[in-house]
Parts: structure tokens; C-alpha cells; sequence
């Protein structure tokens, strides 16, 4: 029947409407809630939370919400039963690797809005660490960089910190 087919299409199309509707809210609830999902397009989002169980392919979207960031560094030996993987350090767009100054713990049952937000958290307060260090330690300032010494003591503290950290410092 053509006509039960006209209808039944205009049906499904109605409520492929409100599925998108209902679709687009849920998606402006999780930016709403990650306020780093804004940099993200539908797709890469629902890939997130879709592979929410999955931190590795998380991971790969970390840079398109953090700026400077490509990924982390992540361990998944000898972690306990309900640890999925243990985020060690974040790793910069130029490869420079930085330490977290305390791992972040990736729960098989956490929601992955909660461990990107302590993983924005970690690399905030680790970051203000090593400058408040950075800036502890820094005797260049106090020595002459003319001198032999004084650059050797310069170069010696500016290779113990990441690059950011030291320009700022």
C-alpha cells in the first residue's frame, strides 16, 4: 500500500526528529557538565563516551581538548582488580614527557567525565609544582650567565624542568 508506506515514512521521520533532538540535548548535557567537550565535534564525543570502558582510544581525543597536550602516559601492569589504567604523565605536542606528580587511577565503573576532569585537575597542579620548584631552584638568576660557570649552572636547571615551566620561571 502506497499509502500505509507514505505514512509509516512520515511516522519514522517524525521520530527520527525527536531522537535527534533528544541526541543533541544529551550532548549539550555532557559539554555542559565537561566544559572541554565545547572543543569536541558530535562524532569524536559520542566516541568518548561510547569507548567510556576504553581509556587508550579516550586518549586519542585528548588533544583536540587540551591545547599543547597529545596524549598521556598510561600503565596497566600490576594495578589492582578495579583500576582499568593508571595515567603516569602527560606527553606534549613536541613529545616532551612530564611526570604526574601523583597518578591518576582509571576505575573499570568510573565515568569518563570524572577522570578527564582529574586528569585537567593533575596536569594544573603539576604544572604549578614544578614552577613554584622551578622557581625555588633557579640560581641562574643570581649567577652571571657571562661566565662559564654561570651558563653550565643555567643549563643544568632548565634541563631539570619541562620547557613551558622553565620559560615561565
Amino acid at each position: 500500500n502506497i499509502e500505509n508506506l507514505q505514512r509509516t515514512l512520515e511516522r519514522l521521520g517524525n521520530l527520527m526528529g525527536v531522537i535527534q533532538r533528544a541526541l543533541g540535548e544529551y550532548l549539550e548535557k555532557q559539554r555542559s557538565d565537561f566544559s572541554r567537550f565545547y572543543f569536541l565535534g558530535d562524532d569524536d564525543l559520542l566516541e568518548i563516551i561510547g569507548n567510556s570502558g576504553e581509556p587508550g582510544k579516550v586518549l586519542g581525543h585528548v588533544a583536540k581538548m587540551f591545547a599543547g597536550l597529545s596524549s598521556a602516559r598510561h600503565d596497566t601492569v600490576n594495578l589492582p582488580e578495579d583500576v582499568l589504567t593508571r595515567l603516569t604523565a602527560m606527553v606534549s605536542k613536541d613529545g616532551e614527557i612530564v611526570p604526574f606528580h601523583q597518578a591518576i587511577d582509571v576505575r573499570k565503573h568510573g565515568n569518563v567525565k570524572d577522570w578527564l576532569k582529574l586528569l585537567e585537575d593533575r596536569m594544573q597542579s603539576t604544572l604549578a609544582l614544578l614552577l613554584e620548584q622551578a622557581v625555588g631552584e633557579d640560581a641562574s638568576s643570581k649567577v652571571s650567565t657571562v661566565s662559564e660557570e654561570g651558563q653550565k649552572s643555567f643549563v643544568d636547571w632548565a634541563k631539570r624542568f619541562p620547557a613551558q615551566v622553565m620559560i615561565l620561571a
